[in-house]
């Protein structure tokens, strides 16, 4: 989406705050099980996974499109702002 302007958060609530601040904590909690015992339990991996989603939609992160413009979910997802970026198009009626 060239020239599509997109506002980027440039400011964050508490709450914003304390969501990342909880994901640094699951992230670093895996980190420390692995880094310790080769090992981490799923509760722990399912929680960090809950907080990237939070985080997802807390940032507009949007997935890339591929050549064609069609969305590319399992490849790093982007910047709002980000020319790759994927936003649907709604279906003109016929």
């Amino acid at each position: 989406m060239k020239n599509k302007k997109v506002k980027l958060k440039t400011e964050l609530t508490r709450y914003e705050v304390q969501e990342i601040l909880e994901a640094y904590r699951i992230m670093d909690a895996i980190c420390t099980d692995f880094r310790e015992m080769f090992d981490t339990d799923l509760s722990k991996v399912r929680r960090l996974e809950d907080v990237s989603t939070k985080l997802k939609d807390m940032f507009d992160f949007r997935p890339p499109t591929d050549s064609e413009g069609d969305p590319n979910h399992w490849r790093p997802y982007v910047l709002p702002d980000d020319d790759r970026a994927w936003y649907s198009k709604p279906k003109k009626d016929k």
